[in-house]
């Protein structure tokens, strides 16, 4: 786990909105393109607005769709950038990979940016790479 020197390529999901309007409080996205042959994410994923449930207080929860079953992938937590969102992912609650999820078109659409393999709590550098 890398959190010096170069960034690394980061694996780029990108999806778009279905069922526009359909549910309040979630967003369902079916994937358009995916910039690598190593593709993380479901083909299906949705983001839920956050209830307020969890301590850590994200302001949306990713979720990805396994077989017949929507499961918590992870937290979304706002970043200084508006429509720009960051998450982690690792085992045990240890912080291995980096998401930046980028909302535009009026959530319509949604880019992920998988860092695989490494995590950074400083975005400014990160983010630089994306907008």
């Amino acid at each position: 786990m890398s959190t010096t020197g170069n960034i690394p390529k980061p694996i780029t999901h990108i999806y778009k909105e279905i069922n526009e309007g359909k549910f309040k409080t979630t967003k369902h996205y079916e994937l358009v393109e995916v910039d690598s042959e190593n593709q993380i994410l479901s083909s299906l994923i949705n983001i839920v607005v956050d209830r307020g449930f969890a301590k850590s207080a994200p302001h949306f929860w990713l979720k990805i769709r396994s077989g017949k079953r929507w499961e918590n992938f992870t937290g979304l937590f706002k970043t200084s950038t508006p429509g720009i969102y960051f998450a982690d992912k690792g085992v045990n609650n240890r912080k291995e990979d980096l998401l930046i999820v980028k909302l535009s078109n009026y959530e319509r659409e949604m880019t992920v940016y998988y860092f695989k393999d490494y995590y950074t709590a400083n975005l400014s550098e990160v983010l630089k790479l994306i907008n």
